[in-house]
């Protein structure tokens, strides 16, 4: 019976690359080909200050990310984290839970958008797009994980190559760079400190897809060389090209202009040539598949580590003989995606998923905050002050969270 839990056991067969463009891909995801013009609608020329801002603020999250998860290399990283940190298994599978939450409402938003960038270039109902696109996904996240992540890791190559295209043949001339340097990322008239951190907390949502790493650590080669750089590596990536795009945008597009297009990254280069549009609204379409298979392996590690830590039933702990993928907790995940984008309201449900996840965010800070003061003693951890980082994690976390209820308020 033993040697029969083993065999069907996860499969460990990640590399670091397969992993570092995991969580470049799960980031880009839809985010920066739409965000970059809504987050100038508030912050206005400072745009790539407030992605730089938002940027710092998940590196400090990813930084406890990085030190967690090749400690406790599990699927449903974060229950385990909380768990083992607070001792508590409600609030652990409140977390689960949560996290769950937040990649069904995320993926299927970008369904949605996925039907929304098909229509450009042929028109089928909507239902019959998302039930067929999903059961492909499901199928290739089935088959197997290190297939799945070769997908999204070449898919993620495409989208690289996408944005610095962008970039590319937008062109930045560096005098009028120099120029508006200031206005870019120190001070512009009209726009206070409200206003851009206004733009990066829309922004945020952009750097959120780092943490789903931490779910696939338990198949991972070697999860305590890979984890910490493939987690702070695609970070740092996402916010190199994240900033390079909004400078981009600000100086190719006037600001009304920016603040008010869908496809902010096709009007910047639509007067290079109608051809030029049609390659970035192609990438798009394939981006936004990438970032709902990224969720559905996301969704399903979660589901199957929660069923392991007895927080959901056991029958998703199973694990296919021949795959060696969570195939009911998959299914489960896709079945769940497709009836939000067929039946309910995304938008309203996707406002509520960036309290969600900074929520989880601040309690694995919190996470690594206990652990780093449990392993050295209070007052040796008072000495390093290696506890500080993530603290500081954990009240931007907070911060952010009251700044937009009071924003709304």
């Amino acid at each position: 019976m033993q040697h029969e839990k083993e065999v069907v056991g996860l499969k460990k067969q990640l590399g670091t690359i397969q992993i570092l463009l995991y969580g470049v891909g799960t980031m880009l995801g839809a985010g920066i080909y739409v965000l970059v013009g809504k987050v100038a609608g508030y912050a206005g020329t400072l745009a790539p200050l407030s992605f730089l801002i938002a940027g710092v603020l998940a590196g400090l999250t990813a930084y406890s990310y990085s030190l967690l998860t090749p400690r406790f290399p599990k699927s449903g990283g974060e229950i385990v984290y909380v768990d083992k940190a607070f001792k508590s298994k409600r609030l652990a599978t409140l977390v689960g839970w949560g996290v769950i939450f937040t990649g069904f409402i995320s993926a299927a938003a970008i369904i949605k958008g996925f039907v929304g960038y098909l229509d450009v270039f042929i028109e089928i109902p909507d239902a019959l797009v998302i039930m067929v696109s999903m059961t492909l996904l499901c199928l290739l996240a089935i088959w197997g994980i290190g297939e799945s992540l070769n997908v999204i890791g070449l898919i993620t190559l495409v989208e690289i190559g996408g944005l610095l295209f962008v970039i590319f043949v937008a062109g930045i001339d560096l005098e009028q760079f120099a120029a508006q340097f200031s206005q870019m990322f120190v001070e512009a008239r009209g726009y206070d400190v409200f206003a851009v951190f206004q733009g990066a907390f829309l922004a945020f949502y952009a750097f959120v897809g780092f943490e789903d790493l931490a779910n696939v650590a338990e198949e991972a080669k070697s999860p305590k060389k890979s984890m910490p750089v493939a987690i702070m590596g695609s970070l740092f990536i996402a916010l190199f090209l994240y900033v390079a795009v909004a400078v981009v945008a600000v100086l190719a597009l006037p600001l009304n202009e920016l603040s008010t297009t869908n496809a902010p990254l096709a009007d910047i280069i639509a007067n290079k040539g109608e051809n030029y549009t049609y390659i970035i609204s192609l990438i798009s379409l394939v981006a936004v598949l990438n970032g709902v298979l990224a969720q559905v392996i996301m969704g399903s590690r979660v589901l199957y580590g929660m069923a392991g830590q007895h927080s959901a039933p056991q029958v998703f702990h199973r694990v296919h003989k021949k795959y060696r993928t969570p195939v009911l907790a998959t299914l489960v995940i896709a079945l769940g995606i497709v009836v939000l984008a067929i039946f309910f309201p995304i938008v309203q449900l996707a406002n509520a998923t960036s309290y969600v996840i900074i929520s989880v965010f601040a309690l694995v800070n919190l996470s690594q905050t206990k652990m780093a003061i449990k392993d050295m003693g209070l007052k040796q951890s008072w000495r390093n002050r290696r506890f500080l980082l993530p603290l500081s994690a954990a009240v931007l976390c907070v911060v952010f969270i009251l700044y937009k209820v009071l924003a709304v308020l």
